[in-house]
């Protein structure tokens, strides 16, 4: 379990080379109509969900919620490469 855990490690690690225009410095080389980035060798993609208020949720509500959440992760490949971020800071969408 342990050597192939190093292994994939050493596997996504891509070399490094030091960019000499700002466009060599963005990491993405394209951008798909169906809203995924190809960034070096990896292939990215994001979702934005909703503001859902779960604990105010009533508990059929929050079994739903868990349910759908565990139905998104089980649908991605086990050797997948996954980055969840939490961002619970509300921004103006005009100032942003």
């Amino acid at each position: 379990m342990i050597k192939t855990l190093a292994t994939a490690n050493r596997s996504e690690k891509e070399r490094f080379k030091i960019p000499r225009s700002v466009q060599q410095s963005i990491p993405i080389r394209c951008i798909f109509r169906d809203g995924i980035w190809q960034v070096g060798n990896k292939y990215s993609r994001t979702w934005r969900f909703a503001d859902i208020n779960y604990a105010l949720a009533s508990y059929e509500d929050q079994r739903d919620m868990f349910a759908a959440y565990c139905g998104v992760l089980n649908s991605l490949p086990t050797d997948a490469t996954t980055k969840i971020t939490i961002n619970n800071r509300r921004l103006n969408g005009v100032d942003f």
